[in-house]
């Protein structure tokens, strides 16, 4: 575990200079987007998103007074898999990071697990917020769940996994990249991590995904978050639950890990740490009947499997992937 150190100063300088090279960059080639340059090599959209996050990024210049909530600690994480070479469904690791911008402009207390080469910017964006911030260096391989890679793999490319297998048919991420489902899975993993760390004295804890909201602008403008909808509920675990919800698949739950439905986002999940810590219990259980019967998939599955376990455990909130500030903020952002 690590925090803000002694290196502080020189670490934000050496930033600060590539931050300042690459507002030059970002601002010029924006300019060049504007006037269309770009369009016959690039998607208008996504270079004009792009080039949007880059300027919101080298922009930031740090928080100002305290102002947010800290009764309560915010979990994420940034953990490299490689997607950036992946041959379909690629994501570089730079993208991710423009997304996570807006997760770490919340003004709230905040664990963080990142490659260590993530860290600097961690600390960039976090400025103004040192006594909030806890950041933890990690790499995929010292993720628990990594020992079972090679089993993972095994049951990916059986027949008995592939047959009859949506995810498969559609060549999903999670029914071919184990390390994609090693990072989903060990999101409670981190929760539980993080109650018995506790670097803020909390009661309350929060998962949310470092590119919640993958670009999209549905964080709180001026970073205040005041949960509301939450606390009160700590001795269960809040979910968003999508259309056409849970239940409708209790019948057929032995297979849904061959289904490609999104029922219970994983971006966003919430609760008490006993309730954490009983959750992540009983996925550890579940995890390893999946190794043993030829069964894997990502989190949202399991989610899934575990709400058929235990339904009183669990709160779900009917609502869409990006619901979270609708549904749970007491602050109207100015």
């Amino acid at each position: 575990m690590s925090g803000p150190h002694q290196d502080q100063p020189r670490v934000f300088q050496m930033w600060t200079k590539q931050i300042s090279k690459l507002r030059v960059l970002t601002l010029s080639l924006a300019s060049f987007a504007a006037a269309g340059f770009f369009y016959s090599l690039v998607p208008d959209s996504e270079w004009r998103q792009k080039a949007e996050d880059s300027i919101m990024l080298v922009d930031w210049s740090g928080f100002g007074p305290e102002k947010g909530l800290y009764n309560f600690t915010l979990v994420t994480a940034m953990i490299d898999i490689g997607r950036g070479d992946w041959d379909s469904q690629a994501r570089s690791y730079s993208t991710y990071l423009l997304y996570m911008q807006r997760v770490l402009r919340l003004d709230v207390n905040i664990v963080v697990y990142v490659d260590p080469k993530g860290k600097p910017f961690i600390e960039w964006m976090r400025r103004g917020r040192e006594n909030h911030t806890t950041i933890v260096t990690m790499t995929i391989q010292e993720l628990p769940y990594f020992q079972l890679k090679d089993r993972m793999a095994e049951i990916m490319n059986s027949e008995t996994y592939k047959e009859g297998n949506e995810l498969v048919a559609k060549q999903l991420c999670e029914s071919s990249s184990p390390e994609y489902d090693i990072v989903q899975l060990s999101k409670l993993y981190l929760m539980d991590r993080t109650v018995t760390l506790n670097p803020f004295n909390s009661t309350y804890f929060i998962w949310m995904d470092g590119g919640y909201g993958k670009g999209e602008n549905v964080h709180p403008p001026d970073g205040i978050w005041i949960p509301k909808g939450l606390f009160e509920h700590a001795d269960q675990m809040t979910f968003l639950e999508r259309k056409p919800g849970v239940a409708a698949f209790a019948s057929v739950r032995q297979k849904i890990h061959k289904m490609s439905i999104n029922i219970m986002p994983g971006g966003f999940f919430a609760g008490g740490g006993s309730a954490i810590r009983e959750l992540y219990r009983m996925q550890k259980h579940e995890l390893a009947r999946w190794m043993e019967e030829g069964i894997i998939d990502d989190d949202q599955t399991m989610y899934m499997q575990l709400y058929f376990q235990k339904p009183s455990l669990f709160r779900l909130v009917p609502a869409d992937w990006y619901d979270v500030f609708k549904l749970f903020n007491a602050h109207t952002s100015t």
